[in-house]
């Protein structure tokens, strides 16, 4: 005679649901009466109720068990069922939180040389950008250099530019008169300035103070009228005699062809109206 195999218990949902069929219950009027939402009644009969806190569903599974008039021994282990499941899972899904010491090795160089990789790379930029700039700054220097005075073994001064020798000696070049200008600037400016059509002259004003600057030439030729800013200097060519007028006369430097010509007795009240070059230079009346 053959064993009879023992029954596999049923799901706690699965067993109420065949306690309620076999009441002719349909879920809805379980639902009202329980006072319980459908769905959720649903879920629990299938077994599907999840996300609910165990305490919660304990409770709905104990109210809806009462309500079906199920033993309340059978009651209590429905409900035992539900946290033991629950323990069940949570003890076969942990994870060991033990680490090898060989990990924390290789975690540890990997983080060591990754920071001198990025020190490294950002070094490297530095660097490169650096004398970037400074090959720019010492072309720019050469430059400027070749065309600067050098000095030589004796202490004197030589120009990387040919000089003109019908302007000066070479002997004058070296030379520096007393309270004078230097000869050899003299003969660079002569050099860097154009020479002029014959007939004309060569006006250069100077002020440290703002001035008001009208000059016309003896053509009508309106060389300037305009405001010239204190610090600066400008320079103009025309046909003289030349009219001129200086607002701020005392702040007001001027030469003609290289000499310079005093304002003073063209001035009153600190404007100065002059024309030159004069026969006589006579002093305006104040």
């Amino acid at each position: 005679m053959s064993k009879q195999p023992d029954l596999y218990p049923l799901a706690t949902g699965e067993h109420l649901k065949q306690q309620r069929l076999r009441r002719k219950l349909s879920l809805e009027n379980v639902a009202s009466a329980i006072s319980l939402d459908l769905e959720l009644l649903r879920d629990i009969e299938a077994d599907r109720a999840i996300d609910i806190a165990t305490v919660y569903k304990k409770g709905y599974v104990r109210a809806y068990a009462h309500y079906l008039k199920i033993p309340e021994q059978e009651i209590s282990t429905l409900v035992e069922s539900i946290g033991a499941s629950e323990m069940q899972l949570r003890t076969i899904f942990q994870i060991s939180t033990r680490r090898n010491p060989a990990d924390r090795w290789l975690r540890g160089t990997s983080y060591v040389l990754a920071s001198l990789l990025v020190g490294t790379l950002v070094w490297q930029f530095t660097h490169e950008a650096v004398r970037l700039s400074q090959n720019e700054s010492l072309f720019s220097f050469g430059q400027e250099n070749q065309q600067t005075r050098k000095e030589n073994a004796n202490g004197r001064q030589t120009f990387s530019v040919p000089v003109n020798a019908s302007i000066t000696s070479l002997g004058a070049l070296h030379t520096t008169r007393a309270g004078g200008p230097d000869t050899a600037e003299q003969a660079w400016a002569a050099v860097s300035q154009p020479a002029l059509p014959e007939g004309e002259s060569r006006l250069q004003v100077r002020v440290s103070a703002d001035s008001w600057i009208e000059i016309t030439d003896a053509l009508g030729r309106e060389l300037e009228m305009d405001l010239l800013r204190g610090g600066n200097e400008k320079a103009y060519q025309g046909t003289p005699p030349f009219r001129m007028l200086f607002g701020q006369a005392a702040a007001v430097r001027l030469t003609v062809d290289g000499e310079p010509v005093d304002l003073s007795g063209f001035t009153h009240e600190n404007v100065a109206r002059i024309t030159w070059p004069q026969a006589t230079a006579q002093p305006q009346p104040e």
